[in-house]
């Protein structure tokens, strides 16, 4: 076989990302298949290379294929494209813990982060969102520099309950003009207070983004290493890495 469908067959086998088992068994099935579509395009006319390129961009793009090919994992990594599994990490992912540069899962960690709990660069949550430049919080609390959320804390926070240097909401605790609930609702105050004892425990709005961009970083760290881990695997294995495809 032409050493262009071997590479070619490497590729899909990669992103495809199956067992030793079944990587033998699909592979030589695709194999198959596509020399005898180098055959038939072979007996129409065509030469050897001709036909070997034809049957390749006809059978589609290795990604493509590959990812049609894989099975649902619990831990994926990816150099390129998109990984999905329990626990998710490549430039973008996709799972339940997902870690990446564009992640997305019920728990989420990257340099876009969005989630029901996410500790990115840009955060995006549903209850608890920490954000070294942005954080949102839909129905929760936010931190970072910028924090918008139910409960924000920041540098410029902006909340029903927003705590920092420059805030604006309903109940403000801001070095300008504080603004602490007396007898407001029950449900406003409880949440106040909640806020102020989750920042004491830390020690201060500054303690506390210290500790969660301690976090950020220490789980930016697990990504990178497991990414070059996978790299290195892939290097192995079929003597270069997805990055140079």
């Amino acid at each position: 076989m032409s050493r262009a469908l071997q590479k070619y067959l490497d590729h899909i086998m990669v992103y495809a990302n199956r067992n030793e088992k079944d990587t033998s068994q699909i592979r030589k099935e695709l194999e198959d298949h596509l020399l005898k579509k180098v055959a038939d395009l072979q007996s129409e006319g065509l030469s050897r290379e001709d036909a070997v390129f034809a049957a390749i961009e006809d059978h589609g793009h290795p990604k493509t294929i590959g990812y049609g090919l894989r099975k649902h994992q619990w831990i994926d990594i990816r150099t390129r494209g998109t990984a999905r599994g329990f626990i998710a990490i490549g430039p973008k992912a996709v799972g339940t813990i997902a870690i990446g540069g564009l992640a997305l899962g019920l728990f989420s960690c990257g340099i876009v982060g969005v989630g029901v709990i996410s500790f990115s660069i840009v955060s995006i949550a549903l209850l608890w969102s920490f954000g070294a430049a942005f954080a949102f919080a839909a129905c929760g609390f936010a931190q970072g520099t910028v924090a918008i959320g139910l409960m924000a804390a920041g540098l410029w926070s902006f909340g029903v309950i927003a705590i920092g240097a420059e805030s604006a909401g309903v109940y403000v605790n801001s070095w300008v003009s504080p603004h602490f609930p007396g007898q407001g609702p029950y449900p406003l105050v409880y949440l106040y207070a909640m806020m102020h004892e989750y920042l004491r425990i830390w020690g201060s709005l500054t303690a506390s983004f210290v500790f969660h961009a301690l976090i950020l970083c220490s789980l930016l760290a697990v990504g990178i290493c497991a990414l070059f881990h996978r790299i290195r695997t892939e290097q192995l294995r079929i003597g270069y890495t997805v990055f140079r495809f």
